[in-house]
């Protein structure tokens, strides 16, 4: 075996030119491979940030009330017996957050917005604030009655700014219509596509008082877990131990709790719903963003593959027939047919292995230093859920690809092995 590497490396060096040209294209693919990979992590985790700042926790505990069965809300009515089942299950290394949430029209002027609303104690919630990335004005300034904090986009389309008014209509719990008017006291910076659905930020207090909801009522128990824990495990034991203490828990479907809405209105019951929800179905109407680079990434994949595969194949078979009489020579002298297989078979997995090592090894690099570095047009920032491009290269990811690489390699030297290993001795006493 060690003979033959020291051949199949001996040969790699004597074809120097070919062996470069492989060398840098499958260094090359390898290298798109990694950053795509990189892209998409880096997307994905852009998005949970700002739908766990925004939207919603690791996991949910919301509710739907019907007054009769003609309008909903989505509120839990009275959220003290939901917190007393919940409470005793959050895990130590989970924060239990109220937050309330909605529909509604802001109005400035002339110009209107529909937009989904999140209610939040700032009191409370001093710790999650930095998560938000305020543009201009102060988020403390919601503890203050009737304030209200808008989105870029949709401060920009309502033509507002700190300090301004606006306006605030939505539909009451009783299906009446109910307007505040607001003042603006900051706009946070652009948080992807949430900035255009989710722009409105208000205290719970103020969106109380604008859906008419009593004090002891909450939009939904948020819990922010981190990735350690769980999350699917703890909601089916959250919604087991509501069905428990006798509250009625809608089944789990992955849909955002805005998407449930019509569906449960044309429903005729009426009174008090709860669901339990994690922050994947509630961003489910976003996931064609990280369901669309996951299959770009699919793609990229199998055209590196091919790419690796046919420049091998084609570069083995020319060395094939321009080595006949060193093959010839060497079955001459008593070399079996499958160590030619495994001669030939070596040189591919070696040029495979070290230039997907090196062209990961570079594309994770590279990946780290632009990290947040490359700034975006608006377009991409709003996609990509960053203002900067979203790079998040990982160790395994990079693996990943030197080894779907060198596999490739493997199966694209098999071939040309083969006809080489088919060569009679007498092919070297004939090219003489």
């Amino acid at each position: 075996m060690l003979a033959l590497f020291r051949i199949a490396l001996r040969n790699l060096f004597l074809h120097r030119e070919r062996g470069l040209l492989l060398f840098g294209v499958i260094a090359g693919a390898s290298a798109v491979l990694v950053g795509m990979m990189a892209l998409k992590t880096g997307v994905a985790s852009a998005q949970r940030e700002a739908v766990t700042t925004f939207l919603s926790g690791d996991l949910n505990v919301g509710g739907f009330f019907k007054v009769h069965p003609d309008t909903i809300s989505p509120v839990i009515g009275d959220a003290r017996q939901v917190r007393a089942v919940v409470e005793p299950l959050v895990p130590a290394v989970c924060h239990l957050r109220e937050r309330g949430r909605g529909q509604l029209t802001a109005g400035a002027g002339r110009y209107r917005a529909r937009s989904f609303v999140v209610g939040l104690d700032v009191s409370r919630e001093k710790d999650a604030l930095r998560l938000f990335k305020v543009k201009e004005g102060a988020l403390e300034g919601l503890d203050r009655p009737r304030t209200v904090v808008l989105s870029t986009q949709l401060a920009g389309r309502l033509r507002v700014k700190v300090g301004d008014v606006a306006s605030l209509f939505a539909q009451t719990v009783g299906g009446k219509r109910n307007a505040l008017d607001v003042e603006v006291v900051a706009i946070t910076e652009r948080a992807g596509l949430l900035g255009e659905t989710s722009g409105v930020l208000v205290s719970n207090a103020t969106l109380r008082e604008l859906g008419g909801y009593r004090p002891e009522a909450a939009g939904v128990l948020q819990l922010s877990c981190g990735e350690g824990v769980d999350i699917d495990a703890l909601g089916s034991g959250l919604r087991q131990a509501l069905r428990d203490a006798k509250l009625e828990v809608l089944p789990a479907t992955h849909e955002a709790f805005g998407d449930k809405l019509a569906p449960l209105l044309r429903e005729g019951w009426a009174g008090q719903r709860l669901d339990v929800s994690t922050w994947e179905d509630e961003s489910a109407f976003l996931s064609f963003v990280t369901d669309g680079l996951a299959a770009l990434t699919v793609l990229v994949a199998l055209i590196v593959l091919a790419v690796v595969i046919v420049g091998l194949f084609v570069s083995l078979n020319v060395a094939v027939r321009e080595r006949t009489r060193e093959i010839g020579t060497l079955r001459a002298m008593g070399m079996q047919r499958t160590s030619v297989v495994g001669l030939f078979v070596l040189e591919g997995l070696l040029l495979g292995l070290t230039a997907s090592f090196v062209g990961a090894f570079v594309a994770t690099a590279l990946c780290a230093l632009l990290q947040g570095a490359l700034s975006l047009p608006e377009a991409m920032a709003s996609l990509f859920f960053s203002g900067t491009l979203p790079l998040e290269p990982r160790l395994g990811e990079a693996l990943f690809a030197v080894l779907l690489v060198t596999f490739g390699a493997g199966v694209a030297s098999i071939l040309p092995a083969a006809r080489a290993a088919a060569l009679p001795p007498r092919s070297a006493m004939e090219s003489l």
